[in-house]
C-alpha cells in the first residue's frame, strides 16, 4: 500500500480564492524557557480554504450539510483522469470505466502551472469543469468531482453552472487538490472533512491509496460497504 498526500499544504499567505480573507499561521508562544508548550493560532479560514470539500448547502438553498452526509462518502473508490486544454469536457469521464459511486479526480495543468494552488496570486485562466461534463458525471452516478484548482467552475462565470449541476443532483465537489505527483488510474481516496456544525464546507486533507491488483467499478464500491 502506498498513501500519495494531494493536499495543499496550510501556510501564511497561500492563495485564496478572490475576496476570501487571506490565510495567517502565527505563532503564539513556542515551548522553551518563556512558555511551557507551543501554540499557533489559524486566521483568516473559511470553510472553502485550498484543499477543501463542498456540500450540498454550498450552492443549494437548503441543501445537505456535511452533518447530513455519510462519512463514508468521503472514502472510496477513485479514478484519476488526466486532462489536456482549458476545460473538463464530456469525453474526459472515460465512455470504458465504471463510475458507480467513485470519486472522479480531474488532473490538470493546474497541477504543474505556475500560479497554482499553493503558489502566490490566483490563475484567472485556471482549467475548470464544464456543464456538460458535470451533467455526464450526474447522469454515469459518480460519488464525487474533484479537480486540482480552487473551483471547478470557470472563473467569471457567476452562474456557477458545475456546482449547481453537480450539488444540486448530490454529487459532492473536492477542489484545491495537488495531483501533480500522481498517475491517472484508480485508487482509494481518503479525504474527510472536519466536524463543523452545519457546515457548507470544509477543509481536508486528502491522500490517494495505490494498491497492487485493485478491483474496479461497482465491485468494489459494493465491496467496500459489504
Amino acid at each position: 500500500m502506498r498513501l500519495i498526500d494531494i493536499s495543499r499544504p496550510i501556510a501564511s499567505g497561500a492563495v485564496v480564492y478572490p475576496g476570501d480573507p487571506p490565510l495567517e499561521v502565527e505563532r503564539l508562544c513556542t515551548a522553551g524557557e518563556d512558555s511551557p508548550c507551543t501554540i499557533s493560532r489559524l486566521g483568516g479560514w473559511t470553510t472553502h480554504v485550498l484543499t477543501h470539500v463542498d456540500a450540498p448547502l454550498h450552492f443549494v438553498p437548503g441543501g445537505a450539510t456535511l452533518d447530513d452526509t455519510p462519512l463514508d462518502r468521503f472514502v472510496g473508490e477513485a479514478l484519476v483522469v488526466e486532462v489536456e486544454g482549458d476545460a473538463v469536457l464530456p469525453e474526459h469521464l472515460p465512455a470504458g470505466e465504471d463510475l458507480l459511486g467513485v470519486a472522479v479526480l480531474f488532473k490538470t495543468r493546474n497541477s504543474v502551472a505556475p500560479g497554482g494552488p499553493g503558489a502566490t496570486g490566483f490563475r484567472e485562466d485556471h482549467v475548470y469543469v464544464s456543464a456538460a461534463a458535470a451533467s455526464v458525471a450526474v447522469a454515469r452516478r459518480v460519488n464525487l468531482v474533484g479537480i486540482d484548482y480552487l473551483s471547478v467552475d470557470r472563473y467569471g462565470d457567476e452562474a456557477y453552472p458545475a456546482h449547481h449541476i453537480l450539488l444540486g443532483n448530490g454529487v459532492l465537489i473536492l477542489e484545491g487538490l495537488d495531483l501533480a505527483g500522481v498517475g491517472p488510474g484508480r485508487y482509494t481516496l481518503v479525504a474527510l472533512p472536519l466536524r463543523i456544525a452545519g457546515a457548507d464546507g470544509s477543509p481536508v486533507r486528502a491522500a490517494l491509496i495505490a494498491h497492487d491488483g485493485d478491483i474496479s467499478g461497482s465491485a468494489r464500491w459494493e465491496s467496500e460497504r459489504a
